[in-house]
């Protein structure tokens, strides 16, 4: 094997101290500095999955995203008319074959967004997906369903052959949420089907499919009773090589009107998992690796077609931000679709090298360098049973983030993609990592004291106060004057205590090495937390979409 560049060895503390203590300076080096041109190549039907807004009022309990209502309707949580357009324009110039507009909240709450989408969306697939909670009354369902497929008819004018599916989530969930009727709590979803029927079943390209949860079959059967339907298993056409489901049926009703039902795993997102519960954990990691490394083929950034050609897998969240390798990107690389186009976008996800290295080589690749240092890491992403916050959670320590960039560009060195001269040219703190082995490297991050507080303090205006406040409360007992500090919402808003308890949940769960508290200071966090959410945020359930990750400057 080819060794790392250099001929002798350098103690890296006579040249500064340890990098991992101010890991941002040194990850923002390897920005600037390292270029490793990329050995894939986009050239085929690509994948976007769009979440619209954050708000959701049906509120179901399994829901991944836990979305609610608690905030007012803003730029932040729900697309502009704008961000919309900025969207459609990335989806025409990524050649987009397949658009998911999901979950993150229910974007049917946004019908002029959503006839947005009907009407611009060039993907030869667009999936656009509901709970269905406006379909109560028929009328409502014939109205809405009317509007946008008059709106698809509009969009076909400069698009053809290009089809949208609306579906709907069908569960028992949903079912319990927005059924009017006990005696008849499938209503609603009759009152789509009969809208299809009547109207819409001779048309191949607006059409209707229901996506239900693996386990409630029984559920299907009571709706095959409702309608007069008969079950015939097939394969999903739709998700053959786009989108990986577990199974799907077709049924039949008696006027031939034909439409599926497909069926996925029941993932046990929490966005603050406790990896104690052992037993709990070890179902959670499964179910997500079989997702990763069966259903997407350990390389969630790609889409892979039946012609042999690759596209790329890409998430647009509420506010504009995008992951331009989906599961693949790096926390600290901001890129927005109100800011970037798609060669910016692409320019920005492949030239940081953290993020090339896991698009070319997989998720196990990264997942197995970031265990070498921080297993915890690993077990809380799979943990948390969320897909899209997959790279967010891995790589939300700063320490990690450039561990796993320093070792990647040792593993592009060692294949040939970078040269002694090209490496010799980086400033010498970023060389001197670089050159080192694998264990001295090791030694370097296991020795650092910087910690996800220590993290928060550097970042979080306030945070800092809070935690000299928490261990005076250790030691005193006394949590009357923290509280009298932090209650004025205009010097610590809300959202932000609600990030800073979702930390303090996620510590007291184990999700970190804390360097920065002792045991009394750690035991202390549990009675903050409590105090948190029943004196300043009153109960009201941890909520914060994708927000709570800051893009960074």
């Amino acid at each position: 094997m080819k060794e790392l560049p250099g001929t002798q060895k350098i103690d890296i503390s006579k040249v500064f101290k340890n990098p991992f203590d101010n890991p941002r300076v040194i990850r923002r080096l390897v920005l600037e500095h390292v270029i490793v041109d990329s050995n894939i190549k986009f050239e085929g039907k690509g994948f976007i999955c769009a979440l619209i807004n954050s708000r959701c009022h049906v509120g179901c309990a399994h829901c991944m995203f836990a979305s609610n209502m608690a905030e007012r309707k803003n730029e932040t949580n729900t697309m502009t008319s704008e961000r919309i357009s900025n969207l459609m324009r990335l989806v025409s110039d990524s050649n987009t074959g397949y658009l998911l507009v999901s979950g993150g909240g229910e974007g049917f709450l946004e019908p002029d967004l959503m006839c947005q989408i009907i009407s611009k969306s060039s993907a030869n697939l667009t999936w656009m997906v509901t709970s269905g909670f406006w379909a109560k009354r028929e009328w409502k369902a014939i109205q809405l369903l009317k509007r946008m497929y008059q709106v698809y008819l509009q969009g076909n004018r400069t698009q053809v052959d290009r089809r949208v599916c609306i579906r709907v989530s069908f569960d028992y969930h949903h079912v319990e949420k927005l059924a009017i009727d006990s005696k008849d709590p499938l209503r609603y979803i009759v009152n789509i089907i009969n809208t299809f029927e009547s109207l819409f079943s001779d048309q191949n390209g607006f059409f209707l499919q229901l996506h239900c949860i693996e386990g409630e079959e029984e559920l299907v059967e009571d709706l095959c009773r409702k309608i007069s339907a008969v079950e015939l298993s097939n394969a999903s056409l739709l998700h053959t090589n786009v989108k990986a489901t577990e199974s799907a049926k077709t049924l039949r009703m008696p006027s031939g009107y034909e439409f599926e039902i497909t069926f996925a795993k029941l993932l046990l997102s929490d966005v603050a998992a406790d990896l104690r519960d052992t037993e709990l954990l070890d179902k959670r990691i499964k179910l997500w690796e079989k997702d990763a490394f069966v259903n997407e083929k350990g390389f969630t950034a790609c889409q892979f077609n039946d012609d042999g050609t690759i596209g790329n897998d890409m998430l647009v969240i509420y506010d504009g931000r995008v992951a331009g390798g989906w599961q693949s990107e790096m926390p600290d690389v901001p890129i927005n679709v109100d800011l970037d186009n798609y060669d910016s976008i692409m320019h920005k996800t492949l030239s940081d090298p953290a993020t090339l290295a896991t698009i070319e080589r997989g998720l196990a690749y990264r997942f197995a360098i970031i265990d070498e240092v921080c297993t915890k890491a690993c077990t809380r992403a799979k943990a948390v049973n969320i897909r899209d916050y997959t790279s967010l959670i891995l790589l939300e320590e700063d320490t990690v983030k450039l561990y796993y960039s320093i070792r990647a560009i040792q593993d592009f060195f060692i294949d040939g993609r970078l040269k002694n001269k090209e490496i010799d040219n980086y400033p010498i703190e970023l060389r001197s990592l670089i050159r080192m082995s694998k264990d001295e490297l090791k030694v370097l991050y296991l020795s650092s004291n910087y910690d996800i507080l220590k993290q928060f303090e550097d970042t979080e205006p306030g945070f800092s106060y809070l935690i000299q406040e928490i261990r005076i409360h250790a030691q005193t007992g006394c949590i009357k004057k923290l509280f009298i500090a932090i209650e004025n919402e205009g010097v610590i808003p809300h959202y932000r205590l609600d990030k800073w308890r979702l930390l303090f949940k996620r510590i007291e769960n184990d999700w970190y090495d804390i360097k920065q508290l002792s045991s009394k200071e750690l035991d202390s966090l549990q009675e903050v937390v409590r105090e948190i959410d029943s004196k300043l945020l009153h109960g009201r359930r941890v909520y914060d979409g994708l927000s709570m990750f800051d893009n960074y400057s």
